[in-house]
């Protein structure tokens, strides 16, 4: 959303509605709908990007509804390494959100989501910054604080953008 005081102001709305939405067990694509609905009910002036990521433990499903933000990356137990490329447009565009998609996630998988902080840097393409992100993610440990640590030293803060950074492991249902 920026990094001006209404883009803060907004993303403080956001985050609330955001976690109230979850709270009350909407799905990921019906809190991206709240989302917008919210954004045009306050008059947003501005677009946000947001993934939202339901791990189904008992099913070994995530349900990925993405609006624009840098896509998801799945590293299953046998070392292979897939963003999760399916998404909708911005929020804030007044676009239909598609549904979210179903991928299978073996107990042992690590997901990894982040913002465009972590890899995003001046004179380097996205694009190859996101291949280095998959191929460091390769090599590391399965460990979700391992990996998290092992991503911010492969990616050193520049200081240029704040960066978010989560990694799970998915674990069966009797894990």
């Amino acid at each position: 959303a920026g990094h001006s005081l209404d883009a803060a102001m907004l993303m403080g709305q956001i985050r609330h509605a955001l976690r109230a939405y979850a709270i009350e067990g909407h799905a990921p694509q019906a809190i991206l709908d709240r989302i917008e609905n919210l954004l045009v009910a306050v008059e947003a002036q501005l677009t946000l990007t947001l993934c939202i990521v339901l791990v189904d433990s008992g099913t070994g499903l995530l349900h990925v509804a993405n609006a624009g933000h840098l896509p998801p990356l799945l590293r299953t137990p046998d070392g292979g390494v897939r963003f999760v490329e399916e998404h909708g447009p911005l929020l804030g565009l007044r676009l239909p959100q598609p549904p979210a998609v179903r991928v299978a996630a073996p107990p042992g998988s690590v997901l990894v989501m982040t913002t465009d902080g972590l890899i995003e840097r001046r004179h380097e393409d996205l694009g190859d910054s996101l291949t280095r992100l998959s191929a460091v993610l390769g090599t590391l440990p399965t460990d979700a604080e391992k990996v998290c640590d092992g991503l911010l030293t492969a990616f050193p803060p520049d200081g240029e953008d704040d960066i978010a950074l989560m990694a799970v492991r998915v674990t069966g249902p009797s894990e």
